[in-house]
């Protein structure tokens, strides 16, 4: 492998991570090692072990303890103000980087001026591909999504074009946005549009900060060659517990409401419609007692609120 000098930071923010943390800094690390760069860990207030594990295993990562948990946006941000690298890579404490991930993204982007922001292949702890690309939210997508029209139809184009599940993944894929499971982005991009918006506390900060980058002419790339093991891979609702499901919600209607105000309401509609199939679909298939169907009742219940409440 070529060593590259190049200067890198890299952000990872936690919130209860204990069980990972270890390994992704130790995974990331090692990646690492051939380059000039610095790590800083915004812990979100854990109530577990992780800042005490960091602290005392990996003295030279920069820690930065909050006193409440103000979500992935907001100490994204904050970990910023540690930066002035020429490239900045977000990762999540659920990941292990497979060597050479860094170094592939890197050689891409010093050849690639319009790329902004690129992504590795995201991997499931079984080895199995997560689809990481997509296009931009819009209100045919989430209408799909409601009808169940994109799992029924999977590599449609037309009702999973938004998934982009088409794509040859084994090639270099342009894509309107990447996951921030783990997210590379050109510093001098990011000081140009500005970094994630405060507002979305968790979800959609990425598409966001990507549709951005788009309008401000940059690319946004998966690179094939480039891996990492996402351990809480899982994007789809079904998985989500009650908190998370409430977040998506409303971080997807400030994103709406942010860039596409026009169509706002008749996405209000679709998931109103969405949330009331499945809360319906859970208390069929799961016992009331049972704690799944009550997360997923609890949860759709609040995204229905939020559908008539949001402002």
């Amino acid at each position: 492998m070529t060593t590259l000098q190049t200067d890198i930071s890299a952000i990872i923010v936690t919130w209860n991570s204990s069980q990972w943390i270890s390994n992704c800094l130790k995974s990331l690390m090692n990646d690492l090692s051939s380059f000039c760069y610095k790590i800083v860990v915004v812990d979100n207030a854990s109530t577990d072990k992780t800042p005490d594990l960091i602290r005392e295993n990996f003295p030279e990562v920069i820690l930065v303890r909050n006193t409440v948990n103000e979500g992935f946006a907001q100490a994204c941000n904050r970990a910023l103000l540690e930066c002035q690298a020429e490239y900045v890579l977000f990762i999540n404490p659920d990941t292990q980087v497979i060597p050479g991930m860094t170094n592939t993204l890197i050689t891409f982007m010093k050849g690639h001026s319009e790329a902004g922001a690129i992504g590795p292949t995201l991997l499931n702890t079984d080895g199995s591909l997560q689809l990481s690309g997509n296009t931009f939210p819009n209100l045919k997508n989430i209408w799909f999504e409601s009808l169940f029209l994109d799992r029924l139809f999977p590599g449609n184009r037309f009702f999973g074009s938004h998934k982009l599940s088409h794509l040859n993944r084994s090639e270099v894929c342009k894509v309107d946005w990447t996951m921030g499971s783990c997210l590379l982005l050109r510093k001098e991009a990011l000081d140009k549009v500005g970094s994630f918006d405060n507002r979305f506390f968790l979800f959609f900060e990425e598409t966001d900060l990507c549709l951005r980058l788009k309008k401000a002419g940059y690319e946004v790339y998966i690179i094939p060659e480039a891996k990492i093991v996402h351990g809480g891979g899982s994007s789809h609702l079904e998985n989500y517990n009650a908190n998370k499901i409430i977040h998506y919600h409303r971080s997807l209607f400030h994103y709406f409401n942010k860039n596409l105000p026009a169509q706002l309401l008749w996405v209000r509609v679709a998931i109103f419609i969405r949330s009331v199939i499945r809360i319906f679909m859970w208390l069929s298939l799961y016992p009331c007692r049972t704690r799944t169907a009550k997360e997923k009742f609890r949860g759709y219940c609040e995204a229905i609120k939020l559908c008539l409440f949001f402002k």
